[in-house]
């Protein structure tokens, strides 16, 4: 018996051992067909904030993930499909270091992680606040010759603002985007957009109603 299985497993050694190679092979070649791997950019999303704090910043807005996956599901794959949600409800005020693991990735099924960048960010937490402010119209330009401004007013006059507190201590005054009176002879009543200046806060209005009044002179 043992005499047997020992001509079995010896006899024709090497092209065993060619059927095996080739059956890795074709295993490898129909497995790994067709895959691709690609880098996105993913933009950041936060779940779980504290009730009473607000980021003040963070060091990384997007994540970058270097993907493997077949052509088919890549030329399918739409980027709201993958999502990069981070866990804030541990924070604190101040700076938290926060690791973006796989875990931190939603991502479709078929589709491999093979880098996430940066693997680690920074979010700065504050207190949550808020404050009514005034609105500052700014004005382009000059009336027509012989007329001078009467007054200008916009509607509402103030906007109550919510955001971080160190933010919000910066901001005195909200500016509107420039309403041009060049030439002007006659009122003025315009919506204009508001101007946030880079800065971030929240705000029920994003428009205001500007009123000019002009008189000759």
């Amino acid at each position: 018996m043992n005499k047997i299985l020992k001509n079995f497993l010896t006899e024709n050694l090497t092209f065993k051992l060619i059927s095996i190679a080739l059956a890795l092979f074709l295993w490898f070649f129909v497995t790994f067909r067709g895959q691709t791997d690609t880098v996105i950019d993913v933009p950041l999303e936060f779940k779980n904030t504290p009730s009473e704090m607000e980021i003040l910043k963070q060091s990384a807005k997007k994540i970058t993930l270097a993907i493997s996956a077949r052509e088919r599901i890549l030329k399918e794959l739409a980027r709201n499909n993958i999502r990069v949600v981070v866990d804030l409800s541990n924070v604190k005020i101040g700076e938290n270091s926060i690791a973006i693991t796989k875990s931190s990735v939603k991502i479709p099924r078929g589709i491999e992680i093979l880098r996430i960048d940066p693997s680690q960010i920074k979010i700065y937490m504050d207190q949550k606040s808020h404050k009514v402010v005034p609105v500052r119209v700014v004005l382009l330009g000059n009336p027509a010759k012989g007329f001078s401004i009467v007054s200008v007013t916009s509607n509402p006059a103030n906007l109550k603002i919510e955001g971080a507190k160190k933010e919000l201590d910066r901001i005195r005054a909200i500016k509107t985007e420039p309403v041009d009176i060049e030439g002007l002879n006659e009122d003025l009543r315009v919506q204009v957009k508001i101007d946030p200046e880079g800065r971030i806060f929240r705000t029920e209005k994003d428009i205001v109603e500007v009123n000019v009044k002009v008189k000759r002179k």
